[in-house]
């Protein structure tokens, strides 16, 4: 890279957003933030632990040793390739070690990093490509590089299959420590501007955050976090960094599927899970088996007397947790739940503490992190949460998304909470998300890809419950006289206009007369849910009576 297109690197990286004077000094005064590197993570297991098993994926294990030379050797190829600091980089990649070396490495690059899931349409590539700095390259695997088309033909890539942990150089090369203050990765969440929202995030913020799950979760250096959520999702990002922060091990789950899931688990000797209720309810469930419990319903004892089920945390977010659940764990398994609340903006902002008990674990939302507060109430409501704490994301790309998320240098949660001596509960949300398998989608972002869908009047998109993934994602339609429209209509259209594959929806209800609307014209979204079993429609292949 020459000398000019590094100065507008430096430049773009320079108007991303950073961590302010005051809050670093808040946070460095409480402990929250402090003097770490990134070779306290991986090098430094490397060097007290090199034949403990690192990382686990379908292609094996990889010892901390080895993962330290595979960042080593990824850092070189970055090099190699002209990639430098402040440069922007396009990370897609499912849950494999690929990924994981990549991101390592960009991270001690001091990249800008923007993360999407190997499922990303071509619309969520560019939204990433608009966002980053200078000329953005993209690392994605050989096969997705083909998917996604023509979106890459103006951005150079590079093979994520360049990161696969082949041998590397004996030491580690050197790196200049980035700064911890700035933007170093960016995730996009699925709020409710009816498009994806760049959120912005520190080396510090997300270390924060995975000291909080670690705090949680009571992990440490005997942990091994199983990976079923995306790598590159704010629940996989922050087990990537808990397991480098604490020398944990990291196994990955890349294809999740109840039976073969459980085997996984059992062979990697899984002791900590986090993510949404429905997965983890969908795998205990297959472990307890026609009879409800393990092969003897013991709560203690092997893995063989647990129906193969090493796990010993759940860590659970996103949703309150079921009664039978909790049953389940605690008396057939013998795991224990670790409520989590948090988002892509605010990661673990608060949890179960080791000293909770069951009942206390099931009635509330945990207790604040160390340097996290809440303050009830908004401008726009009087039960909103706001927050502010160390692992606060710095802010959105786009200022103008700032502009509603922040009041007084709180961030606007979006969720009705309440708190009681340093504990929250989460009584209910103001935005409008379906939340499937742990993945969010936004209702907005979705009406809006229907915008100009041909032969409709009306149309808005809900969620309705569903047993095996939490909600589904469902389209009312109201057609025009004499057209009939199909799930497999709308879906192609969503598909052109490069919806990601993930955000498709599984339900079409056709509506007979104006969709409900409050006196202001707003769908009322509730009354979809309510109405929609009497209506005609088509359903997914999955949802079908056989």
């Amino acid at each position: 890279m020459d000398a000019t297109t590094r100065r507008v690197s430096a430049a773009a990286v320079e108007a991303l957003p950073r961590a302010g004077a005051d809050r670093v000094a808040r946070h460095r005064a409480d402990g929250s933030w402090d003097d770490r590197t990134l070779a306290d993570g991986i090098e430094a297991a490397a060097g007290r632990r090199p034949d403990t098993v690192a990382l686990i994926d379908g292609d094996g294990r990889l010892a901390w040793a080895g993962l330290a030379a595979a960042v080593a050797q990824g850092l070189a190829s970055l090099r190699g390739h002209g990639v430098g600091p402040g440069d922007g980089v396009v990370l897609v990649s499912g849950n494999t070690r690929h990924g994981v070396i990549a991101y390592h490495a960009l991270l001690r690059l001091g990249t800008t990093v923007a993360v999407l899931d190997r499922r990303c349409g071509p619309a969520d590539v560019q939204v990433a490509l608009d966002a980053l700095p200078g000329r953005p390259r993209v690392i994605v695997a050989a096969d997705e590089a083909g998917r996604l088309g023509d979106v890459l033909a103006g951005a150079e890539t590079l093979p994520l299959e360049l990161f696969g942990g082949e041998p590397g150089p004996a030491a580690p090369p050197t790196w200049d420590e980035p700064d911890r203050d700035r933007t170093a990765v960016i995730l996009f969440s699925s709020g409710t501007t009816g498009r994806p929202k760049g959120v912005a995030h520190s080396l510090n913020t997300l270390t924060a955050g995975a000291s909080n799950m670690a705090r949680i979760t009571s992990a440490d250096e005997s942990t091994v976090a199983f990976l079923i959520s995306p790598l590159t999702s704010i629940t996989g990002l922050m087990q990537v960094h808990l397991a480098a922060d604490q020398h944990a091990t990291l196994a990955l789950e890349d294809r999740f599927e109840p039976a073969g899931t459980l085997q996984r688990m059992a062979a990697a000797g899984a002791t900590l899970l986090g993510g949404a209720p429905v997965i983890a309810e969908r795998l205990l469930r297959a472990a307890a088996g026609p009879d409800g419990a393990g092969s003897d319903g013991a709560g203690s004892g092997s893995a063989e007397t647990r129906g193969g089920v090493t796990l010993r945390t759940l860590a659970l977010g996103g949703a309150m947790l079921p009664r039978p659940l909790l049953e389940l764990a605690t008396d057939s398994f013998g795991i224990e739940i670790a409520r989590v609340y948090g988002s892509s903006e605010a990661p673990n902002f608060s949890g179960s503490l080791a000293t909770d008990d069951r009942e206390r674990r099931l009635s509330d939302d945990g207790a604040l992190m160390p340097g996290g507060e809440v303050r009830i109430g908004s401008a726009e409501h009087p039960t909103e949460g706001l927050l502010r704490g160390p692992s606060m994301f710095l802010g959105y790309l786009d200022p103008a998304d700032d502009q509603s998320a922040f009041e007084d240098g709180w961030y606007r949660t979006g969720d009705q909470i309440e708190a009681h001596q340093g504990r929250l509960t989460v009584v209910g949300r103001l935005k409008e998300l379906v939340n499937r398998n742990g993945l969010k989608v936004s209702l907005t972002e979705i009406d809006a890809a229907l915008a100009a869908l041909p032969g409709v009047v009306e149309y808005a998109s809900f969620g309705m419950p569903d047993p095996e993934t939490g909600e589904r994602l469902a389209v009312a339609v109201l057609a025009d006289e004499g057209v009939t429209i199909t799930l497999d209509d709308v879906i192609r259209y969503l598909l052109a206009g490069g919806l990601a594959k993930r955000k498709l929806p599984e339900q079409l209800v056709r509506w007979d007369g104006p969709l409900p609307r409050t006196a202001s014209g707003k769908v009322v979204r509730s009354r979809l849910v309510m109405e929609a079993p009497a209506k005609d429609g088509d359903l997914a292949p999955r949802l079908r009576q056989t």
